[in-house]
């Protein structure tokens, strides 16, 4: 009877620790050096575009420049309207050198305050950067 206690208190001890994560200390080539990652710097990310006339469409070139240590690369641009259209390159950005993403904005039917969000997702650590378009679209007097 001892024996087979000692066996069940054996084997729940196995059990046990099996379901428990490893501690081992990770190596170096596990770790993840924050340090060399690409690395987003806009010269504004917000581009006040004023008042337009229903109908027309207004571009603003976003410039950036990777100003980390490996190269960059945007992965999408999603904007929050079917009104306002990216375009950039998808080929990678060196480390010190320049980008760009066109935003064109087409206020056709649209009138007053308008607030256009462009989410840039890149391989940056921190790899979700938004940008704005805004200003107000004003009625033709004139129909």
């Amino acid at each position: 009877m001892k024996i087979k206690f000692l066996i069940i208190c054996a084997l729940f001890g196995v059990l046990v620790s099996c379901g428990q994560p490893s501690k081992a200390p990770q190596s170096e080539a596990q770790t993840s050096d924050t340090t060399s990652f690409p690395e987003i710097k806009f010269d504004t990310a917000v581009f006040d575009f004023g008042s337009i006339l229903e109908g027309e469409q207004v571009s603003y070139v976003f410039k950036f420049q990777n100003v980390g240590k490996s190269d960059l690369l945007i992965q999408k641009v999603e904007t929050s309207c079917g009104c306002t259209v990216p375009e950039y390159d998808k080929k990678p950005v060196k480390a010190g050198e320049n980008g760009s993403i066109k935003v064109r904005f087409d206020s056709h039917g649209k009138d007053g305050q308008q607030y256009k969000t462009i989410k840039v997702i890149s391989n940056c650590k921190d790899n979700i950067f938004d940008l704005v378009i805004k200003g107000v679209v004003k009625q033709n007097k004139e129909d």
